[in-house]
């Protein structure tokens, strides 16, 4: 009993997401520095620049409120384009938003599934 009190607890739970977030950032500076991977990303932020705004717009107020400046996320992409996972860091439910409105946009196919592309996000003033 003990044991399940313990590994349901939030400490171990944002480890376990921070460890996931290395993992998949390791991942994404791993394809991207490749010369396949550099030329998928070129085309997969033109395709990206497209929506952007429109995600930004929707979810940088709650976000911004929340005191939170910056932020990261890695877009986990499947065979097809389409945006299977948006996991953020620093894990904050003011930037659920973004997750939810990124999961099931779609970039080009990448040249490996899953593809796993990085952004640094700046909210700007508040």
């Amino acid at each position: 009993m003990t044991l399940l009190a313990l590994l349901a607890s939030p400490a171990l739970a944002g480890k376990a997401t921070s460890e996931r977030w290395k993992m998949l950032w390791d991942k994404q500076a791993a394809q991207t520095a490749t010369w396949e991977g550099a030329s998928y990303e070129q085309r997969l932020i033109a395709t990206h620049n497209t929506f952007w705004p429109s995600v930004y717009a929707k979810c940088a107020g709650k976000a911004k409120s929340a005191g939170i400046d910056e932020f990261s996320a890695v877009a986990v992409i499947d065979a097809e384009g389409r945006i299977t996972e948006f996991v953020i860091f620093p894990d904050n439910p003011a930037l659920m938003c973004f997750s939810e409105d990124m999961v099931g946009r779609r970039y080009p196919a990448p040249p490996v599934a899953p593809f796993h592309e990085g952004f640094t996000v700046t909210l700007g003033k508040h």
